[in-house]
């Protein structure tokens, strides 16, 4: 099986990201899927997904338009929601 990409990306590209990008990992391990999070700024995002070409693009804030399947991650930071959003990350990556 192939390794997954995944973007994660916040305002600062710092705790936020790099937060719901191991807890995505840790996720998706679990259902036996191999991921690589890379994580960025808002304000990178677009760059930096011309630059792997992720898989889908999770982000806590808002996200510029993109050609890859984006999923707003913040339920996975508040708990509320979180496995309806790892399930949507699942059901892309799979």
């Amino acid at each position: 099986m192939d390794t997954k990409k995944i973007v994660v990306a916040c305002g600062t590209g710092g705790v936020t990201s790099k937060n719901i990008a191991m807890k995505i990992e840790k996720y998706l391990k679990g259902k036996g899927v191999d991921a690589k999070t890379s994580t960025c700024r808002v304000s990178e995002v677009a760059t930096l997904v011309s630059q792997i070409h992720p898989d889908v693009v999770c982000s806590a804030t808002q996200l510029p338009p993109l050609d890859v399947p984006t999923i707003k991650a913040t339920a996975i930071l508040t708990g509320v929601g979180a496995d309806k959003v790892f399930e949507q990350i699942y059901d892309i990556v799979k």
